[in-house]
């Protein structure tokens, strides 16, 4: 990526949601009912990130819309400075113009970069980003209620449980669990079926080596 002068690697991101087999009722907070009725999930201990959050809303590849999350790999050599999503002082924007004649390069007054320098991978070929932000147990809270297939949420009450799309297919006949919980996310194939099983076994791997050595 470097030699076709590639400095920085954008994810378009959308936020995951923790998959509903790998949680658990929650009620230890005033939004979540009680102890005989609790109102809200949370992840099972023992879960991985990477298994419970494999479940993005988006298809991939991502809208557009979802650069304005993006996450950024960069070369410290180019980027000099960086805020929560945004490389925001580059070589490139340092560039006087009289150091963009010398390498015969062009110079504009307004500076941005350009996909050869900025660029957004191709999530089917290249790679893709699983945002795999934290959903705390409140954030779930009347879940019974908001996933239900047909809902209709107001302001902030979307459903934050993961439903997967059986086999990834959003246009199948089925469009809600045996439940009534609509599916609403998709899983990376990949990752469910080749990256998790070796994760699994390298956690194992690592365990009984540490119990060897007590």
């Amino acid at each position: 990526a470097t030699k076709a002068g590639t400095q920085i690697l954008t994810f378009l991101s959308t936020r995951a949601m923790p998959i509903h087999s790998y949680m658990e009722p929650f009620h230890e907070h005033n939004d979540c009912g009680s102890g005989e009725d609790p109102g809200c999930l949370r992840v099972r201990e023992g879960s991985l990130f990477a298994e419970v959050y494999n479940c993005d809303a988006e298809k991939p590849p991502k809208p557009s819309w979802a650069e304005r999350a993006k996450k950024q790999l960069y070369r410290s050599d180019y980027v000099f400075a960086h805020y929560v999503h945004y490389s925001t002082v580059t070589a490139g924007l340092l560039k006087t113009k009289e150091e963009a004649e010398e390498a015969g390069d062009p110079w504009y007054m307004h500076f941005r970069e350009t996909r050869s320098t900025d660029h957004v991978t191709d999530e089917i070929h290249q790679a893709v980003m699983l945002h795999t932000k934290t959903t705390v147990p409140e954030y779930t809270m009347e879940w019974k209620t908001r996933c239900k297939a047909g809902f209709k949420p107001g302001h902030k009450q979307n459903c934050r449980v993961g439903f997967p799309w059986p086999q990834n297919n959003e246009m199948g006949s089925k469009k809600a669990t045996p439940g009534g919980y609509g599916y609403n996310c998709f899983r990376n194939d990949k990752l469910n079926d080749f990256w998790i099983p070796k994760l699994h076994d390298a956690i194992k791997k690592r365990s009984a080596r540490i119990d060897h050595l007590r």
